[in-house]
């Protein structure tokens, strides 16, 4: 899951996360587009008020990024 999808399931913005967290806002936009790699303090902070292990988070949000760059790594219409 994106972390806008985790943040959605618990009924937060990214907006209300990053004041919860103390995280910069632009910072939680560069994770949740997979532009940027949470630090562990990041992944602790986040985790604390997302109820996730931090491990947990970042195994989250290292999925996602995957899945964004597989979509954008295959052409459409190719059967892969």
């Amino acid at each position: 899951m994106t972390l806008q999808e985790l943040c959605a399931a618990r009924g937060l913005t990214l907006e209300q996360l990053a004041a919860r967290a103390g995280v910069a806002l632009t910072t939680l936009v560069k994770l949740d587009a997979g532009t940027a790699r949470a630090q562990p303090v990041t992944l602790r902070r986040l985790g604390a008020v997302l109820g996730l292990a931090p491990a947990a988070l970042q195994d989250e949000l290292s999925a996602a990024r995957r899945r964004r760059a597989e979509r954008y790594r295959t052409p459409p219409g190719d059967p892969r």
